[in-house]
């Protein structure tokens, strides 16, 4: 049996997690050790349904802990933040020991080579995956891809143990022909396992933390098959994951932070077709860029110049005025310093100059990017919403720009594509090392420490721009696997056509690769000139729509703060009732009706879901681990403390933005 684990990539929270403190670290710790010992006594009984159902109880919770990089070991320091905190250290000593010692049952067991008859009855199958499942595992979003399987015993036990996203590779299954009963259950099989990578992007939702990989079939998967299907699930999960992030990290509060500003701000979607047969050159700061760059200035009026922010320094030196500049990151700049002769500098002050953006006409943000981005001294801001489908939560009539990638290259090339251009070059998209070494060329360079080249994964080397080897990391190697993702169904529309013109770095299938001068003297020679300005120009505002957009917003903030005024009222009546010594069954039936009113008040919102997930999730894998009523009432007061604490926020951020809309719009 061959059994392949991925340990949980480290993901930040939307928003700032609402801290552990000692009681609910205790709580936790104190229904893990419970369970632990369940799990530990079952082992030695040899009663194994009761040890499946202890361990896939702690599961969930182990998950939440792994994933928020709590460490027991942290709670065992002789420290005096935890002196006087001898129970917390004997419940994580206590939990510590019994974890070990069921994870050293496991591994033995895990050991055994796989032999069909695991899968002959319900017990044997179930003790199979007691041994196979990790005890850090999240039924919901976690993968299980399972090779060869033949036996619908397995499939129907994880299901029943809650088990949601199971990937089947070959194998005689038909699974059209089994009847799923359990909700928001995703079994996909494929014959082609090299679908993998593909098949975990198109996951809905939140990205697996985890893979677990089972090799089910009567003859062992040769090995290189197994690192093959490895290699595609974790890239499949990184680019999932890089995208996941570059859609969210943006996170609620920066959405409400900018609601005014994306009333007052056209959107970019306004210029749509606006440049249908036209040409676009995207411009990036690879160190290729400096070979080229110079042959930029006969483009100008004849196609669009889109810079990305961290282009426009090379671009003035060499005296070229893009036409847009586009800078989707949502970090405040202003917040970010490095060293610059002898002082500290922010980034928006290093890259946001009135100096630099002399001349360009148009800056292109995202409305989830910092409010900040929204003052930058051109004659016109624009805004995107990069794939986080903000229409789907404002009422406001928004289009979501979905080929997000990773990098504000990917948004400024959907840009692009959307503006109707028919033939779209990339420029200074090396996406690996230059010749000396360098990300960048030399004007954007920043800080490119050695300690920050390694945050971006190991160096390998793969086929470059003119077919030799070059040297890049994961991550670009992930960047330029979304413009082929991209061009691969794009290359399908017979008036669009894709130019490589970096003249260096990755070679990126699906692009044709010539050189810019090529690029210019024969893709451009019938282009008009100074064509480009007219066509901005002749896209003006309407502004009766204006006036409607601004009315159902003013009515969707208002809305708001009166369900946060709902909520703080729901959630303080509740946690009254919940911190009572004794409760009579009465006063348990009204918590349950308060707390459900509560709830159902946070689902209306979609702020409200995406700020809590974290503590929705441990209140959820809390509640069915304690079966106590104490215990359950604890876990919800937990829960109504961070509502109040994120309700706080909501509200106040929803009551600037209606002073904002009221007085600037």
């Amino acid at each position: 049996m061959q059994v392949e684990t991925f340990k949980a990539e480290g993901q930040k929270s939307l928003f700032n997690q609402i801290d552990l403190d000692l009681e609910r670290t205790k709580r936790v710790y104190k229904v893990l050790g419970d369970l632990s010992e369940k799990a530990m006594g079952s082992l030695k009984s040899g009663a194994l349904k009761e040890f499946s159902f202890a361990s896939d109880k702690m599961r969930p919770m182990l998950s939440y802990i792994s994933d928020n990089q709590i460490s027991l070991s942290k709670h065992l320091e002789d420290d005096k933040q935890f002196e006087e905190e001898r129970e917390l250290r004997g419940l994580a000593t206590g939990l510590r020991t019994n974890l070990s010692a069921v994870e050293a049952a496991r591994k033995s067991l895990s050991q055994v080579d796989f032999n069909p008859v695991f899968f002959l009855s319900e017990d044997l199958t179930n003790a199979y995956l007691d041994y196979q499942l990790p005890m850090a595992w999240e039924f919901e979003h976690d993968l299980l891809v399972i090779n060869n399987l033949d036996n619908t015993m397995l499939l129907e036990i994880l299901i029943s143990r809650g088990q949601k996203r199971i990937f089947l590779v070959g194998g005689n299954i038909n699974v059209s022909e089994m009847k799923i009963e359990a909700d928001d259950v995703v079994v996909y099989k494929t014959e082609d396992y090299k679908q993998l990578d593909e098949l975990v992007c198109a996951l809905p939702k939140r990205p697996p933390r985890r893979f677990t990989v089972l090799d089910c079939g009567s003859n062992a998967t040769e090995i290189k098959k197994m690192d093959k299907i490895r290699g595609l699930l974790v890239s499949g999960r990184s680019r999932a994951w890089l995208r996941f992030n570059t859609i969210n990290r943006g996170d609620a509060v920066k959405i409400l932070d900018n609601l005014s500003n994306i009333l007052l701000h056209r959107q970019a979607s306004e210029f749509h077709n606006a440049f249908r047969n036209k040409a676009a050159i995207i411009v990036c700061p690879g160190p290729s860029l400096s070979k080229n760059i110079h042959l930029l200035k006969k483009v100008k009026g004849k196609a669009i110049i889109i810079a990305v922010l961290h282009a426009l320094k090379p671009l003035k030196a060499e005296g070229i005025v893009p036409d847009v500049v586009i800078h989707t990151d949502p970090q405040n700049l202003k917040s970010l310093y490095f060293e610059k002769d002898g002082n500290m500098v922010s980034q928006y002050d290093h890259w946001m100059n009135k100096e630099d953006f002399e001349g360009v006409s148009y800056f292109i943000t995202s409305a989830s990017g910092s409010p900040e981005n929204f003052d930058v001294p051109v004659k016109e801001v624009l805004w995107m919403s990069c794939g986080m489908r903000i229409g789907s939560f404002l009422p406001l009539d928004v289009f979501d720009y979905t080929r997000v990638g990773g990098s504000v290259s990917h948004s400024a090339f959907d840009l692009a594509v959307e503006l109707g251009c028919s033939k779209i070059a990339l420029v200074g998209q090396d996406l690996a090392f230059g010749e000396s070494g360098d990300l960048y060329t030399e004007e954007a360079r920043l800080d490119m420490s050695e300690k920050r080249i390694s945050s971006l994964g190991e160096k390998f080397k793969v086929k470059g721009y003119y077919n030799k080897k070059v040297e890049t990391n994961a991550s670009f190697s992930f960047f330029a696997s979304f413009y082929e993702y991209f061009a691969k169904h794009l290359n399908k529309n017979n008036h669009l056509t894709l130019f490589n013109c970096t003249e260096g770095g990755i070679y990126i299938n699906g692009f044709k690769h010539i050189s810019l001068k090529t690029f210019v003297d024969e893709q451009l020679m019938t282009y008009e000139k100074n064509i480009i300005n007219k066509i901005f120009s002749d896209v003006t505002r309407d502004f009766t729509e204006y006036k409607r957009q601004k009315e159902k917003l003013v009515r969707f903030i208002k809305d708001n703060i009166s369900l946060g005024k709902e909520v703080d009222r729901l959630s303080k009546i509740a946690i009254e009732i919940a911190k009572k010594s004794y409760h009579t069954d009465e006063e348990l039936r009204r918590f349950d009706i308060v707390q459900n009113k509560t709830i159902k008040k946070l689902t209306k919102n979609y702020f409200y879901t995406l700020g809590l997930q974290k503590e929705i999730y441990i209140l959820q894998a809390g509640v069915a681990a304690d079966d106590s009523v104490a215990g359950q009432l604890g876990f919800h007061l937990d829960f109504l403390k961070a509502v109040r604490i994120f309700n706080s926020k909501f509200r106040k951020a929803f009551s600037k933005q209606l002073a904002q809309v009221s007085s600037n719009c």
